[in-house]
């Protein structure tokens, strides 16, 4: 039996953990391989915050978690000790993500490595397992191709998203020092048993995701606000936490919408589906995905969607005005009118919600994992 080794840098929530925790179990169902998991902290004393198969063996190389959060506070406040003490800990955390997790990965009795995330990927140096690199990224900036040209020596496979995300790593990785190939897998969706689908009369718009800047959750307020003044009984749902959220509430009160949005804060997945079929429209205003798994869990409960259309991503998923729809060059205004007609045209909203849910069971978690036992063998 072979024995599957998984680095993350922790069991919290985000949808990289999610993705790969799905996968995770789906391999651990086949009872085909050994699987373990390296998480560099440990955040939630011992747990992970998606379920883990019970077969599957867990190492957290920190008792703690990073402190992003602390620090940017006694910074933005300029508080001396505080950010004294702060950057201490952000020293030794990156001290436990570097150095130690590269320690660790030198004595791991295994067969297939499989990395999360880039910066792990260069740690790997072994030449006597199977070098799997997962990239959940896709970010087309000088500094990110030199990273993926560099970090990717000792990798065999590298695993992306999309097919325009295997052309551009392709070319990047070009004349570089890594031999590696790369394939396109795409995300999964684990398959469940949904009893409440979405409804044309749910006046609520959704939108999940971290409360970060590159899911520009301030554009999203400038789209509703344009909705808002012609629908007032439309409200906007914001699902997720981060780092912006007070500059998100702050924009929030500047448009008046304080009794229009609401900001649900970080919720379980059982939750994320409750809140989204009681809804009416998905909307994503990313400035850049590699996938967007929360797309396909939308479409999948018969929820409309309508997004930018940014490089990779929601194009591979959306099929424009068929089961969704792709706003192009960041149209606040033909987003905010494609929004207002699914609100209000029902037979319109029927016949992408019906697509949506067909076009999204190619991605069915028992579809994928055979994708990726082919890559083991």
């Amino acid at each position: 039996m072979k024995k599957i080794t998984f680095l993350l840098l922790h069991l919290n929530y985000g949808g990289l953990e999610k993705q790969t925790v799905t996968l995770i179990n789906e391999l651990a169902k086949t009872k085909e391989y050994k699987i373990e998991v390296i998480s560099v902290y440990n955040m939630l004393k011992g747990k992970s915050f998606y379920k883990l198969d019970k077969s599957v063996d867990v190492k957290f190389l920190a008792d703690f978690g990073p402190n992003h959060k602390a620090f940017y506070y006694a910074l933005k406040h300029f508080r001396l000790i505080k950010l004294l003490k702060e950057s201490f800990f952000m020293i030794k955390c990156g001290i436990y993500k570097n150095f130690v997790l590269k320690k660790y990965i030198k004595k791991l009795d295994t067969d297939i490595i499989i990395s999360s995330r880039i910066e792990f990927s260069k740690l790997i140096k072994r030449r006597d397992t199977l070098n799997i690199s997962q990239e959940h990224s896709y970010i087309n900036s000088k500094k990110y191709i030199n990273k993926v040209r560099k970090n990717f020596k000792n990798i065999d496979k590298i695993i992306v998203m999309t097919n325009k995300a295997k052309e551009e790593y392709q070319k990047w990785l070009k004349n570089s020092n890594s031999n590696a190939k790369v394939f396109v897998i795409p995300n999964m969706l684990e398959e469940t048993n949904i009893n409440n689908f979405a409804k044309f009369k749910n006046k609520t718009i959704i939108s999940v995701g971290r409360l970060e800047k590159e899911k520009d959750f301030l554009t999203l307020l400038d789209v509703f606000k344009i909705i808002n003044e012609k629908q007032s009984d439309v409200k906007l749902k914001i699902v997720g936490e981060g780092l912006q959220r007070k500059e998100i509430e702050e924009k929030i009160e500047k448009l008046n919408l304080k009794d229009k949005v609401i900001l649900t804060g970080r919720v379980s997945s059982q939750k994320v589906q409750e809140e989204m079929s009681t809804s009416s429209v998905f909307v994503l205003t990313s400035l850049c995905e590699s996938f967007s798994l929360v797309l396909c869990e939308a479409m999948e409960i018969g929820l409309p969607c309508v997004s930018f259309n940014i490089d990779v991503g929601p194009k591979e998923i959306i099929q424009n005005g068929i089961n969704g729809y792709l706003i192009n060059n960041r149209n606040i205004e033909n987003m905010a009118s494609c929004i207002e007609n699914l609100l209000t045209d029902e037979d319109e909203w029927n016949k992408i919600s019906q697509n949506s849910i067909k076009s999204v069971k190619k991605y069915y978690s028992t579809n994928v994992v055979n994708e990726w036992k082919k890559l083991f063998h």
